[in-house]
């Protein structure tokens, strides 16, 4: 089966298997475009079908966990609006930089660098979001006040985890794959694994991540 062919047969099952999803409240945070300005900004890019901006299954306890390390307020956190449908996991995965998503969470990095350029920004997403995290680094060049302004790169479920992340050193990146998630292995199955980052310890050990790679 080719990787075009994989992504298409798989994705048909994405819908129904997020009924499996832990019920928590969906988030939407709009710091950023708020123009809100702290320390620290969290820009997170939920998973497919996910509601809110911060969807369900990471996002919310992510923030949650940052704002526990560093302080409520001391973390700025902000959602990625894009579409997150189906038909953009595809696009996501072939061609992340072209993503809807990416170009988003390109553009809310470079309002943090105009509105709060002390800001360290840690990127972020789940699934699909992974993509768009990575489509964002593609379209942020080195040496770029966008780039300048990434802290950290944290993934979880990542359908591209075998890529290394562009624009930035790999020191500075981490991704979260659970045994079994088979979204990891570029398989858009959905099973308990890939729904169990928001309580399996991986949000918690990628705030640990964040904060030795701001050198705290």
């Amino acid at each position: 089966m080719t990787k075009c062919s994989a992504i298409f047969f798989s994705l048909l099952t994405l819908s129904s298997a997020r009924v499996l999803i832990i019920k928590r409240a969906a988030t939407t945070a709009t710091d950023v475009t708020d123009g809100v300005c702290k320390p620290v900004t969290l820009i997170f890019a939920r998973g497919t079908t996910e509601p809110g901006n911060m969807g369900l299954t990471v996002g919310p306890p992510l923030a949650a966990s940052m704002q526990k390390a560093f302080g409520a307020d001391k973390v700025a956190i902000q959602g990625v609006d894009y579409a997150a449908d189906i038909a953009g996991a595809g696009t996501g995965a072939l061609a992340p930089q072209d993503a809807d998503g990416a170009k988003a969470m390109v553009a809310l990095v470079m309002k943090v660098a105009s509105s709060c350029p002390s800001s360290k920004v840690v990127l972020s997403g789940y699934s699909q979001g992974a993509e768009q995290v990575r489509g964002a680094l593609m379209d942020m060049p080195v040496g770029g006040a966008g780039i300048k302004m990434v802290s950290s790169v944290v993934t979880f479920g990542d359908p591209l985890r075998k890529d290394n992340f562009a624009n930035i050193e790999q020191a500075k990146t981490k991704v979260n794959c659970a045994a079994g998630d088979q979204v990891c292995n570029e398989l858009f199955l959905i099973s308990a694994a890939h729904l169990s980052y928001g309580v399996n310890g991986d949000v918690d050990s990628s705030v640990a991540f964040v904060k030795s790679a701001m050198g705290m």
